[in-house]
């Protein structure tokens, strides 16, 4: 009879509130019920409650994950309270990352009033302080249809249940001491392996600890326990789960590559973990200022790819039989497969039950403590090198120091072949300084004399201005220049270059510029041509077998005309003042004068026309420049030489005036060019000038 009773009075009931899909009957003798509901996705979001309540739209498709959306989605679902009832009873909604919840709740009236929900609100708006959504349901008897609509920028996951009061408290209780155990674990392994990396100075441990510290962070985050506990009243802390997911990642590619070694890994398995951090750290600052729906599909998105080069490097070691490989590998395994199929269902591939939905806390815990037992392995393995060094390091010290006393009698017998040697050494050495200082002094002599012979000055014309710089690189110069006086009057002039270095060049100067200075007085009424090629006999008689020859130029002056002949010896430099033009003085074919050395045999016939003779016709204020081959080799800091274009524009923006003058104008741009540097070789310049 009261079967009867009861059997009405739910007619009743279902009569008053239209059946919408299937009806949960409460109490039905347990404590929680899967919630089967229907769904409605409002593309646009702008249906009101009005317009769905009485939607045909409506259908039921058993999903209760449906990825990453933008569009609102509304659920319905119907629940019976029959008359015996005395509990109250709660909807679950097991997803904290919703944004929006708004519950539309009816009463006996078959009205309904606005409940909202979700991450945008204060904590404290929630029912009941728990990390997922737990909604008051009515306990009246009756039959009430409740409207749900979701909207969130996260993965749109609504997996429901009615609990009663008493299966709320035990899953509180159960999910406290679960999570407590948890959070306290990945705190311990956090902290001892903080100390870990100070205690050894090891970056692994440090990289270790804050790769847990970010997966703690993204666990609190995703179910809830941080919204509950640390952040209740910070709304905007939900925007920072893309950022934690891809610090996340960054932390795991750094301390893959420091706990496998990456010096042990394949060039291209490291370069790919190495883009894939500098991709983590780009998404992970972007994802501040990017969208959130944008920011959590990538972040979620992208643990996929970081996974194929990891994977591929710790393979890669296992195939190389690496022993902290095999640790790494299972662990990161059950991490993987925990991220896999979270992941999975965040994009709603897979459905919501208690695996997807904690698979990700499920992976961290277990691959942490792999984690940990594998970073032990690496200190065990390390005691055990170093108990097996110190067993073989006594006797290594026993026959290091048998192989050091040897050496010690072997280096006590060198030592005093040393000390025999050193004197030897010393009696050289003071036999040296006595060669050294009579060379010096022979040096010094050859100077002295070579200055003495010399002209100290260009000699007084009343047609010509002539001035002289003389600049030995060391004490004799291999140089010389001359100037030829008949009867008190100025006939010509030379400038020559030994080659070689030192006293035999020195010698040689004397010996040149003394039969050079006779032969030309001698000859003075021969051909121009005919004095150089008296001149090379004679210096190949002198010379025979030495292996030094001469270059240099002659000059004759009759008036306003000037005889010229080279020897191998750089070309005269002209300036003409009439035209303001400066260049090299050349032959009548455009063709430089560059006859043979002196001082050596040619294999040619020994007249005059060996000799290329010209003459020139000087005018006021012309100049001639004559050097040798050190002004134009000379070479500055940056290797620069300053070769016979700069010599011939120093001349031609001289200051006009006397030779001396022009001739300091042209030292002083070399000096400024070669910037502190040494002159290349002996350096002496003629200047002539056209009063």
């Amino acid at each position: 009879m009261r079967m009867k009773r009861y059997a009405l009075l739910l007619m009743f009931a279902f009569l008053a509130f239209p059946l919408k899909g299937e009806t949960t009957v409460l109490p039905g003798g347990a404590d929680s019920y899967t919630l089967p509901f229907e769904t409605l996705r409002d593309t646009g979001g702008g249906l009101t409650f009005e317009k769905v309540k009485d939607s045909p739209d409506f259908a039921r498709d058993g999903r209760t994950a449906f990825g990453f959306t933008t569009d609102v989605l509304w659920a319905r679902f119907t629940l019976s309270i029959l008359p015996e009832n005395s509990d109250e009873w709660f909807l679950e909604i097991g997803y904290p990352l919703l944004n929006a919840i708004d519950v539309y709740i009816p009463d006996s009236r078959g009205d309904y009033s606005l409940k909202r929900y979700g991450n945008t609100l204060p904590f404290s708006a929630r029912d009941i302080d728990h990390h997922d959504f737990l909604i008051r349901l009515n306990r009246e008897p009756g039959t009430y249809v409740y409207y749900i609509r979701f909207k969130t920028e996260s993965s749109m996951n609504i997996p429901m249940k009615i609990r009663s009061i008493e299966s709320v408290i035990s899953e509180i209780a159960m999910q406290k001491t679960l999570f407590g155990m948890f959070y306290g674990a990945l705190l311990i392994i956090l902290v001892y392996n903080l100390l870990l990396a100070i205690y050894m100075r090891d970056y692994t441990y440090f990289w270790y600890a804050i790769f847990i510290f970010s997966l703690t962070m993204v666990s609190l985050e995703l179910n809830g326990y941080g919204f509950q506990y640390l952040w209740p009243n910070i709304i905007w802390m939900k925007n920072l789960v893309p950022f934690t997911l891809f610090v996340t990642q960054f932390t795991m590619a750094v301390f893959t590559l420091l706990y496998i070694d990456y010096r042990g890994i394949k060039e291209i398995f490291l370069r790919a973990i190495q883009v894939y951090i500098a991709a983590m750290i780009i998404m992970g600052i972007l994802s501040l200022f990017l969208p959130y729906h944008l920011s959590i599909i990538v972040g979620a998105g992208s643990y996929i790819p970081g996974i194929a080069p990891i994977t591929l490097g710790g393979g890669d070691l296992i195939r190389k039989k690496r022993r902290e490989a095999y640790f790494y590998s299972l662990a990161f395994s059950l991490l993987l497969a925990g991220v896999v199929v979270t992941v999975l269902n965040r994009f709603g591939a897979l459905p919501s039950n208690f695996l997807t939905l904690w698979g990700f806390q499920i992976g961290t815990v277990i691959s942490i403590a792999l984690f940990s037992l594998g970073m032990a392995d690496k200190v065990n393995s390390l005691k055990e090198n170093l108990e097996e060094i110190n067993l073989n390091l006594e006797e290594k010290v026993k026959d290091r120091t048998r192989e050091l006393s040897d050496a010690n009698a072997e280096i006590e017998a060198a030592m005093e072949e040393m000390g025999a040697i050193n004197e030897r050494l010393k009696l050289t050495n003071r036999e040296l300084e006595d060669v050294h200082n009579e060379l010096h002094r022979d040096m010094n002599m050859a100077a002295h004399l070579q200055s003495s012979l010399l002209p100290k000055r260009p000699p007084e014309s009343d047609i010509y201005d002539i001035a002289l710089a003389f600049l030995p690189k060391s004490g004799v110069s291999g140089d010389f220049y001359d100037f030829y006086i008949d009867g008190g009057s100025l006939i010509g002039a030379g400038i020559f270059d030994v080659s070689g270095h030192g006293v035999s060049s020195g010698l040689l100067t004397l010996m040149a510029k003394s039969t050079i200075a006779a032969t030309f007085i001698e000859m003075k009424r021969e051909s121009l041509g005919r004095v150089a090629g008296a001149i090379n006999d004679r210096l190949i008689a002198q010379i025979k077998d030495v292996d030094n020859y001469l270059t240099g130029i002659l000059l004759r002056f009759e008036g306003d005309k000037i005889d010229y002949i080279n020897c191998a010896h750089p070309d005269i430099i002209c300036k003409k003042a009439d035209i303001k033009k400066t260049g090299k003085i050349l032959d009548k074919s455009g063709q430089r004068l560059g006859g043979p050395f002196l001082g050596i045999e040619h294999g040619i016939s020994r007249e005059e026309t060996s000799f290329q003779e010209i003459s020139l016709k000087i005018m006021k204020d012309d100049c001639l420049l004559l050097y040798t081959d050190s002004l134009s080799e000379s070479i500055n800091p940056e290797e620069e030489t300053y070769g016979e274009a700069r010599i011939i524009k120093s001349l031609q923006k001289d200051p006009e005036s006397s030779a001396q003058t022009i001739l300091n104008h042209i030292v002083t741009e070399l000096y400024s060019f070669l910037a502190g540097r040494d002159i290349h070789d002996d350096l002496t310049i003629m200047m002539i000038r056209k009063k």
